[in-house]
């Protein structure tokens, strides 16, 4: 056998069950993502991406199962949270504000130095909508945004709903050089959508959610569209 290090995982899922008045949207969800791995889950509408991305997140709770961290399976839920980023589908962000306002009070949130801001609005491209109010940006500067949001406090896991909906070619292309440069750092991104193009663009291995599971775990470039077509269409058992 190799001496090897053993395999460091950023998630663990196990058996993860969740029903809504006693509907299960997942049922039975085995899934492991390596430390530094980009995945996406692919999955039409109601196939249970959003749920699997919640539970994840620490935002809500299995029926089922269980969800395990960085390897840590008894690390307090304030401590994981803290090692999360998150961009969810609808904005985080106060519209009321200017994009460098709404940085430096989420920066607050993690005892960040205002210099963290400063470096941010730079690093992603922010600077010259930094006094803009964020309810005057368009949708792929919102993401921009929100992508800073989340990677202010340099977290060790990604996870993104939907990130490339709405967005014109030039914000995708943005979007997806911050999410290969994350990865270069060692972040581990997981991410749900419904292009498997994008998947493939950002290097990413893929699953795909159909009626509350997952297939297996392959490379984005070794997905058959037409197979896809057909799991999409009718389901796979």
């Amino acid at each position: 056998m190799s001496g090897g290090a053993p395999e460091r995982w950023a998630v663990e899922v196990r058996g993860l069950v969740k029903a809504f008045d006693h509907r299960p949207v997942l049922r039975g969800v085995d899934l492991r993502v390596r430390a530094g791995e980009t995945l996406a889950v692919l999955g039409a509408n109601g196939s249970g991406k959003t749920t699997l991305l919640r539970l994840i997140a620490t935002l809500s709770s299995p029926t089922r199962g269980s969800v395990t961290w960085f390897g840590e399976p008894s690390a307090p839920l304030p401590e994981i949270r803290r090692r999360i980023g998150l961009v969810p589908h609808e904005s985080l962000l106060y519209d009321a504000l200017t994009v460098e306002e709404n940085l430096k009070f989420f920066g607050g949130l993690y005892d960040l130095a205002p210099e963290r801001v400063e470096s941010a609005l730079d690093e992603y491209g922010l600077r010259p909508l930094a006094l803009r109010r964020v309810r005057v940006l368009s949708r792929g500067q919102r993401q921009q945004v929100n992508l800073a949001r989340a990677l202010l406090h340099d977290p060790e896991l990604l996870i993104l709903d939907e990130p490339y909906t709405g967005l014109d070619v030039g914000a995708a292309d943005r979007l997806t050089a911050t999410l290969r440069a994350s990865a270069a750092r060692g972040c581990t991104v997981i991410l749900t959508t419904h292009d498997p193009d994008g998947a493939g663009a950002l290097g990413a291995d893929v699953t795909v959610m159909l009626d509350g599971r997952l297939t297996e775990i392959m490379p984005a470039a070794g997905l058959d569209a037409a197979i896809l077509a057909a799991w999409f269409r009718e389901g796979r058992r």
